[in-house]
């Protein structure tokens, strides 16, 4: 399937973007553009293709919803510190891009650090913490929130690695929900998959640490589309051999 119902109106989508039709608007999180940088710093060597594949994913999904605003819910850049000329860069590109099909906000998240700096200057509004729309919370998940109705964050990067019918395993990013109506939006950087959320020993946002990982929703993004995959405990119990 290429979108989920999860609550009414609210979809999660193929595109690891979430989609509130009500109010005509799409969430992402995660881009961590300039990684290549931080990486190439580390002694690994990438091919700096991230900003291309993101403005391509960026498109089909204006394409597709033709969205009132789009809404980025923390990390738009990697580096901690101050900007890196990769990143000013590609953020720019990226926000001249997106301003000209569409409204973007953007809420700071852990990597975001002199960020403001960027957006100010190009008149794009920035949160601090959190922002709400409709009935829906959306913040980056590093910070603690007051949680009212239904809470959207990123920061976590939720992958799994599974076992298909050849016996073979890999590795993905997903969608995790909880019934208290809280989404984890999987990464849109194409070059970090995440944290495996089946073998990790619990969650590094703030809003999730005192939720049971067991009890999440699982709904990987794959190549078919989008994968309703159970629970995190039916899937650890699925497959006892590698968790």
């Amino acid at each position: 399937m290429q979108q989920k119902e999860i609550q009414k109106g609210l979809f999660i989508t193929c595109d690891r973007s979430l989609w509130y039709e009500p109010e005509k608007t799409v969430i992402i999180a995660d881009l961590h553009l300039g990684i290549e940088s931080s990486l190439a710093d580390q002694g690994t060597t990438v091919p700096r293709v991230q900003k291309e594949l993101i403005i391509d994913g960026l498109s089909n999904i204006i394409d597709k919803y033709e969205p009132r605003t789009l809404v980025i819910a923390g990390d738009l850049k990697h580096e901690f510190g101050r900007n890196r000329k990769q990143e000013f860069r590609e953020i720019y590109e990226v926000m001249d891009f997106l301003r000209e099909r569409t409204s973007l906000v953007v809420i700071r998240g852990n990597h975001d650090n002199f960020l403001k700096t960027i957006t100010n200057s190009a008149g794009i509004p920035f949160y601090e913490r959190s922002l709400t729309i409709g009935d829906m919370t959306v913040s980056h998940g590093h910070l603690p929130i007051d949680k009212k109705g239904i809470l959207v964050i990123g920061h976590e990067h939720p992958s799994i690695r599974i076992r298909d019918e050849m016996s073979a395993t890999f590795k993905s990013s997903c969608f995790l929900y909880h019934d208290t109506g809280i989404i984890v939006l999987p990464a849109f950087t194409p070059l970090a998959y995440g944290r495996d959320i089946l073998q990790a020993k619990g969650f590094i946002s703030e809003p999730l640490k005192r939720i049971d990982p067991d009890e999440f929703q699982v709904y990987l993004v794959s190549d078919e589309g989008l994968m309703d995959l159970c629970t995190i405990h039916d899937i650890k119990k699925a497959m006892p051999d590698i968790y």
